[in-house]
């Protein structure tokens, strides 16, 4: 007998999946900027995953209009900037900082859409759900209060990285119209992809490190594949299940994975702070989707 899985439980699964996948790259990422620059990782990052991507679907649609190719573009630039301001970031402040900031895309994605889509945001229990979450992000912050190095521009770089999701989240929904979602994940990519050569040029970073040893390689081909490639094709397939909002609530988890994640790469301890910041995020998580499915 063949199993079925819901629509909704599927696009719930693969939004986690791509979530864990996500919360490690904080981590990969913080190690190639040892050896390349943020432009360099996400220019690399980007070419493998159009290439991956065009082996495993060799199929492109040709474009339809110029104000679809406008929307396309407007998409990736949003894409390309969120990286590049998160990669930045992480130069400045700690991953865990960066995670936990990250956290806060499910309450710009819940504005955007309200303001683009009209759809409904601000229930009761929504607020509640919202304010729980951001009270366990709060305890995790404070949890790591102790740690020296971080920079005000890093936190600040983190929230414009926020920015940058959700209107990439919100704005992925008006494209898609005939093409398959590895086209369309691809098609993203690549004016991603013009975008950063842009910023390349005008900054005047060199497109290759210096020098970058196998670990570096492997971590490229890391994110590019896994990270970038797969990991897109999932999330965009759970917006297209449930929902930008819905979808972008599970980033709410991404402080809580970088944190077990560190703790397994790094040896960094676990506080009883961290746990009860964790339990809260989860909370809130829980209580803005059951206000969802109420709406």
């Amino acid at each position: 007998m063949k199993y079925f899985m819901p629509p909704a439980l599927k696009g719930h699964l693969l939004a986690l999946i791509t979530i864990s996948i996500w919360s490690s790259t904080f981590i990969i990422s913080k190690w190639l900027l040892d050896q390349m620059v943020p432009l360099q990782i996400l220019l690399s990052r980007f070419i493998i995953a159009i290439i991956f991507l065009s082996i495993i679907h060799p199929r492109f649609k040709k474009p339809v209009s110029l104000r679809e190719e406008l929307l396309f573009l407007a998409v990736g630039a949003a894409l390309a900037s969120y990286f590049v301001f998160e990669n930045s970031a992480l130069q400045w402040t700690y991953s865990s900082n960066v995670s936990l900031i990250v956290a806060t895309i499910p309450f710009m994605t819940g504005i955007l859409s309200r303001l683009v889509y009209k759809t409904p945001f601000f229930t009761f229990q929504g607020v509640i759900g919202l304010i729980t979450a951001y009270l366990g992000v709060l305890i995790i912050i404070i949890n790591g209060s102790q740690l020296e190095g971080v920079e005000p521009i890093g936190d600040l770089l983190a929230i414009g990285a926020a920015l940058m999701f959700a209107v990439y989240s919100v704005f992925m929904l008006k494209t898609g119209t005939g093409y398959t979602l590895i086209q369309l994940t691809r098609k993203v990519f690549v004016y991603g992809f013009f975008f950063l050569i842009l910023m390349l040029l005008v900054s005047g970073v060199p497109i290759l490190p210096e020098s970058l040893d196998s670990e570096g390689i492997a971590s490229l081909f890391y994110l590019g594949i896994v990270a970038s490639s797969l990991a897109f094709i999932f999330w965009n397939r759970a917006i297209q299940a449930i929902g930008p909002v819905k979808t972008n609530q599970y980033i709410y988890l991404i402080p809580v994975m970088t944190t077990v994640f560190a703790a397994i790469l790094l040896h960094e301890p676990i506080t009883w702070l961290t746990i009860t910041g964790a339990c809260m995020i989860l909370l809130g998580l829980y209580l803005s989707e059951q206000s969802k499915n109420k709406a």
